[in-house]
Formats: C-alpha cells, sequence, structure tokens
C-alpha cells in the first residue's frame, strides 16, 4: 500500500489490490468523512437530540469514517453514548494507518489501539472490541458479504457509512442481495450515505427497501447518494431506472464471484437492450 497525500493534506493509501485510492484525493479523506457520511446521515443532529447514536461502518479501512463520526457525534454533545459496529477484510489497513498523521483527529488515536490491541473472539468471525463506557466499537475482519451476514442484531442502525471500493472493482458489496441485508441493520428512520452516483447503485438500494435520493457532490460532479426505508425514491431517479444501463449487480448466494457478479450483469444489460421481457431475463 502506498501513501498518498490527499487534497485537504490528509493522507490515504492506494490499495494494491484493486489500484484505487481508499478516499478521495480530490476532496480530501477527512473532508468526504464528514461531507459525505457525517452530514448526510445526519449524526450531530441524531446525537443532539437523542444522545445516543449508532453506526454500522461498512468498510472499516483507515478508520477514518469512524473517527469523523466519533468527533462529529461527541462534539454536538458530548455526553452522548456512540456505538460503531464495523468490518474490513484487511487487519493490516487500519494498522498502518495508526502511523499516519491524523492532524485534527490525532487525539483519537489512543481508542483506536485500544481496539486493534484486543480481539475477544474468532468465531464466527474474527472480531475486535473497545468500550470505556462513553464509546462502543466493534470490528469485524472478514469480507462485508460473510460479516453482514453474522450479525444477528436487527435495525440497529442510525447511519451506515457504506464505502468499499467502486462497483466496477468490488461489485460483491453493491448487489440487491448485499443491501438487502443493510436493509435488515437499519433503523426505519435510519440514513445510509455512500459516494457512487452510479445509477444501478441506486436501483439496487430501492429495490431492496431504501428510499433514494442525490447527495452532496464533494471532490467531482456527480452527486453522491443517501437511502433511507423512511425516504421517497426521487422521481427523476425513478425514471432512470427503466433503462437498461440501470439492471443492478446480484448475487443470490452473497458468496459468488466478483466476475460472476460483472458478468451476469452484463449479460441481463444486453438482453434488456434487445427488448426481451424482463420476467426473462430475472
Amino acid at each position: 500500500m502506498r501513501v498518498v497525500t490527499t487534497q485537504d493534506g490528509s493522507k490515504t493509501f492506494l490499495s494494491d489490490l484493486f489500484n484505487e485510492h481508499f478516499h478521495s484525493t480530490t476532496a480530501g479523506a477527512f473532508t468526504e468523512a464528514v461531507e459525505k457520511f457525517c452530514k448526510p446521515c445526519k449524526v450531530a443532529e441524531v446525537a443532539a437530540s437523542r444522545g445516543e447514536v449508532t453506526l454500522l461502518d461498512s468498510c472499516f479501512g483507515l478508520g477514518y469514517n469512524t473517527v469523523a463520526f466519533l468527533d462529529t457525534v461527541l462534539s454536538a454533545n458530548p455526553s452522548a453514548a456512540v456505538r460503531v459496529v464495523a468490518y474490513e477484510f484487511d487487519l493490516r489497513v487500519p494498522l498502518k494507518a495508526l502511523e499516519l498523521n491524523w492532524g485534527r483527529y490525532e487525539k483519537w488515536k489512543p481508542i483506536f489501539r485500544g481496539l486493534l490491541g484486543r480481539k475477544v473472539c474468532n468465531r464466527p468471525v474474527p472480531t475486535f472490541v473497545y468500550t470505556d463506557g462513553r464509546v462502543s466499537l466493534k470490528l469485524l475482519i472478514a469480507d462485508g458479504r460473510r460479516a453482514v451476514k453474522s450479525i444477528e442484531e436487527e435495525h440497529f442502525a442510525d447511519a451506515i457509512f457504506h464505502d468499499p471500493f467502486s462497483p466496477k472493482v468490488n461489485p460483491e458489496l453493491w448487489t440487491y442481495e448485499f443491501f438487502r441485508e443493510l436493509r435488515r441493520l437499519i433503523k426505519p428512520e435510519g440514513i445510509l450515505a455512500t459516494y457512487s452516483a452510479a445509477t444501478p447503485v441506486r436501483r439496487a438500494l430501492h429495490m431492496a427497501g431504501f428510499g433514494v435520493r442525490e447527495g452532496v457532490a464533494v471532490g467531482r460532479k456527480s452527486r453522491s447518494t443517501v437511502a433511507s426505508p423512511s425516504f421517497e425514491t426521487e422521481g427523476k431517479l425513478l425514471e432512470k431506472f427503466r433503462l437498461p444501463s440501470a439492471v443492478p449487480f446480484r448475487d443470490p448466494t452473497l458468496s459468488e464471484p466478483r466476475e460472476l457478479i460483472k458478468s451476469r450483469r452484463e449479460g441481463c444489460v444486453k438482453l434488456l437492450e434487445k427488448s426481451l421481457p424482463l420476467e426473462q431475463i430475472w
């Protein structure tokens, strides 16, 4: 993993596996965490009004999104009870992130060292836990599909920060079936935010039971995506869902190889472009 400096001065990595940066280099890693995730999910407002907030950090990575969440929530309400459930497939990433300069977030490193220094179990997936009475963190080390299937508690998340690598290289975490699992874990009034503006992603969220809206444009022209069971999907997005190119990724067993997931969608798009009835495709 190569260290890269982003626009706001924060550091990120270039993934050897996916050949993509972990964060937007044009917006800045810390800026992206706040503007694309914390603000759209209204975590500060929840903390101020209710005094407790739970985050599902979908792809923990360097930990920046969780750090921004903790900082945002506890700045809004220092006495708030804060809980984070997260998953990450490569433990080396957050461990290596502790070697970087976190700037204004440096004060949170002791909590992350406490989390990453205490593995409590290996089954059903390796799990790290930290709690100090105010903050509770749980980090599952596993592929996202395996991780979400292992979470038995339902409808607990006030916010979901969905931040995998792009659908182009990591389609298994952008499927209808995967979003259906996230729908199982989010509260009815909870909000999911993701950087992706792709129509197949938005349609998959809609199919899984989320109302979908456009989010903010930070670091690029296209707007991010916000979704919630309590939202109505915007009409202009529904129109786009009718296009052949809007066909979502599918992974019926939540275990299929990414090349099969990609090729299945590509085949469906080609069939739709030939105007075959939808029932012949699914």
